[in-house]
């Protein structure tokens, strides 16, 4: 990923809509879904600039992985202690085990998801999970995937198929981002029929309206606990070793 946008995720994460409540939602879903007791171990695999993992922090033994240096480095802003400049591969503490592993926006961006997710299983504790989110649809491609340096989307079938082969089996799958989906499939056609090359999802909108949709979205959190969702922007997977 483009080192600039490392520094934009910085800046925003904590104020734009879609970080926001895709952090609320992600805390639900460890919350109700998982159940994990405070102080568990806790591994935020691709943490960015580590606006999730100060939240897992707060509660959980948190520790986080990312291959940029600059990453990293944000993380030291931000007072986070336990962030390696690293591959899941090349992690430092290989003695570890962990109750849950986050892969938030991840195994788009490598080339062999499934190896990742396989080293992922690897460390988990005995009835331990893997929270994954990925964005959803190959049809939905668009600036902003070039620019994050995305090698995929994803469908339900195919999110399933490659947890199935890394061994893993969902307790949870489901499309998500789904009641702004609407509003985001029109934005998106508009967007190709200009052939607009710029990429304006990170830009906050004014306050109201960013406040509006970060509600939104949030409230998704209250139907995730009942059902999966049919359609969506992104996919969330909680998985478990088969």
């Amino acid at each position: 990923m483009e080192e600039q946008l490392y520094r934009t995720f910085y800046e925003v994460e904590q104020k734009h809509w879609w970080f926001v409540a895709r952090q609320r939602i992600v805390e639900d879903l460890i919350r109700r879904r998982i159940g994990l007791a405070p102080g568990s171990p806790v591994l935020d695999v691709g943490c960015g600039t580590g606006a999730i993992l100060a939240v897992l922090s707060k509660q959980f033994e948190a520790y986080g992985t990312d291959t940029s240096p600059l990453a990293i480095e944000l993380c030291g802003k931000r007072g986070l202690k336990n962030a390696f400049q690293c591959t899941l591969e090349s992690f430092p503490r290989p003695d570890l085990r962990f109750n849950l592993i986050t892969l938030l926006d991840v195994i788009e961006h490598i080339d062999d998801d499934l190896a990742v997710l396989q080293q992922a299983r690897g460390y988990l504790k005995s009835g331990g999970s893997v929270l994954v989110t990925v964005p959803a649809y190959q049809w939905l491609w668009s600036r902003h995937d070039d620019l994050n340096h995305h090698k995929r989307r994803y469908t339900k079938a195919g999110l399933e198929e490659v947890l199935d082969r890394a061994g893993l089996k969902p307790t949870l799958l489901s499309y998500y981002n789904t009641l702004l989906f609407p509003a985001a499939l029109v934005g998106r056609i508009v967007q190709k029929a200009s052939g607009s090359a710029n990429d304006t999802t990170l830009a906050i909108p004014p306050s109201p309206l960013n406040t509006l949709l970060t509600s939104v979205f949030s409230f998704e959190r209250h139907l995730l606990e009942r059902s999966a969702l049919p359609f969506g922007l992104s996919l969330v997977a909680i998985a478990t070793p088969k």
